[in-house]
């Protein structure tokens, strides 16, 4: 049953789900939105072309705005901030295959109200099939329900941290006036969102806030190839360091941990993962690093 919510709403909350290929699992997002306690005041779809888009204008009951621009996260990021700027105080990001609570948008309302210092947020992701197997939709769904109901009243408590994960975080929308998400990191932008995160928190604070949860399903169609993968995790971190917005301890870490990780596992890799292509990946991005090009659109042009 819908809580019963009194409207003494204050800020303006724009939704923006970058979504290409990927129409069966953006119904489930959107189901989760209609659903929410506190409703946002703009969803906006960034897609490629119509395809991406077909489920979502099937959907009724949601403040909807859809738009096309060229194809990668980034990029259509930026589509979806433009579309929704001078209408919103608060921008929020979902990934298309992540669900979050019912009260999610209700509570970021909250906290941002009584943490005006904050510029970004992000949620408590339950379960993350991003960095494991994907993540079936009944369990997330129970695992969503259990906490919902499990949990003490909201604390409204932020911790600080010291970048945010894209899969469901928000911004003042004051910041799009100065940044926008860089789109020299093409097709799934590996770590645009420690990058966009770490330029904001150079302006001030951004925060976890445990009140805010859901689960990332972490689904595997629609992505880029392993292998391209492996090359982002080897070219990114460095293009980002050169950039100035990483610092060198946080490349070397964001470098190295998955190198070591496609290393060991190439052994014994995991049912959804192609360790051994990530791995290939790594191998052709340290090569473009030694040639001098440390370029993320290099992935470009190794076939996906």
């Amino acid at each position: 049953m819908r809580l019963a919510y009194v409207d003494t709403m204050r800020l303006r909350i724009a939704v923006v789900v970058a979504t290409h290929g990927r129409g069966d699992l953006l119904r489930h997002l959107l189901h989760r939105l209609q659903l929410q306690y506190r409703a946002p005041d703009i969803v906006c779809i960034s897609g490629v072309d119509e395809s991406d888009v077909q489920g979502a204008r099937r959907v009724s009951g949601l403040p909807l705005r859809i738009v096309f621009g060229p194809m990668g996260l980034t990029a259509q990021r930026n589509t979806g901030v433009r579309c929704v700027i001078g209408e919103a105080d608060a921008v929020v990001f979902f990934d298309d295959d992540f669900l979050p609570s019912r009260t999610w948008l209700q509570r970021l309302e909250v906290v941002l109200d009584q943490h005006p210092q904050i510029l970004g947020i992000m949620g408590n992701t339950l379960a993350d099939g991003g960095s494991c197997a994907s993540i079936d939709l009944a369990h997330a769904e129970r695992l969503i329900c259990e906490y919902d109901t499990g949990t003490a009243q909201p604390t409204n408590e932020v911790a600080p941290i010291a970048k945010l994960y894209g899969c469901n975080m928000a911004y003042r929308a004051s910041l799009f006036g100065r940044l926008q998400f860089d789109e020299g990191l093409p097709l799934h932008g590996w770590l645009e969102d420690s990058d966009f995160s770490y330029r904001v928190r150079a302006l001030g604070p951004i925060a976890t806030a445990r009140d805010l949860w859901g689960v990332h399903l972490g689904w595997k169609n629609g992505k880029i190839s392993d292998v391209r993968l492996g090359v982002s995790q080897v070219v990114n971190p460095l293009y980002l360091y050169f950039k100035g917005s990483l610092p060198l301890r946080d490349t070397t870490r964001l470098l190295l941990r998955p190198l070591l990780k496609n290393i060991i596992k190439v052994f014994s890799p995991e049912p959804s993962i192609d360790r051994r292509g990530r791995l290939w990946g790594n191998v052709l991005g340290l090569k473009y690093v030694l040639c001098g090009r440390v370029d993320p659109a290099a992935i470009l042009e190794v076939e996906n």
